[in-house]
């Protein structure tokens, strides 16, 4: 037996971490389906005289759910057509992974920090983490983004969020 011969009859290790990756890809797209239209579901409990009027308080919770269904959906589809090729990048775990430490990490830090201090120190780490370099513009859009979303939803929306060692 020659070796390609040989090496076509072998399965490859790469393309059994691609497989797996593809898995774990589609069962977190069907996790995601499953969440958000049992979110979906729910939104039409919430009671409102003024049905799905903007200004009732079910039009938020079913805009977001219904964009969560449908991007959960695009999700599914993506990882069933994706390709069964090894991936150009060894890091292809190593992003989401950081990510979502980074998340649990905010869910931590948000009250006894506050809202601008822990949205900044997310922004700022998760750009890293997905490969921004350039740290000045990091360290401005993550500030700059924190303090607005916070403006917003305090001053404009009447949303109180957690003040922290800042004393909002």
């Amino acid at each position: 037996m020659s070796a390609t011969e040989q090496e076509a009859g072998e399965v490859k290790a790469s393309d059994v971490e691609v497989e797996a990756s593809r898995l774990v890809r589609i069962i977190a797209a069907v996790v995601l389906v499953v969440l958000s239209a049992t979110f979906l579901v729910g939104v039409f409990d919430i009671r409102s005289p003024k049905g799905l009027d903007p200004a009732g308080p079910r039009f938020f919770p079913l805009l977001v759910t219904a964009a969560w269904l449908v991007l959960s959906i695009a999700y599914l589809i993506e990882g069933l057509r994706s390709p069964r090729a090894a991936p150009s990048s060894d890091r292809s775990w190593f992003e989401p992974v950081a990510v979502s430490a980074l998340l649990v990490l905010y869910a931590l830090l948000v009250v006894p920090l506050g809202y601008v201090l822990s949205t900044a120190l997310l922004f700022f780490a998760a750009a890293r983490v997905l490969g921004s370099r350039q740290l000045v513009r990091d360290i401005v859009v993550a500030v700059v983004l924190a303090v607005v979303v916070y403006v917003a939803f305090t001053q404009f929306l009447d949303i109180s969020l957690p003040g922290g060692v800042l004393g909002l």
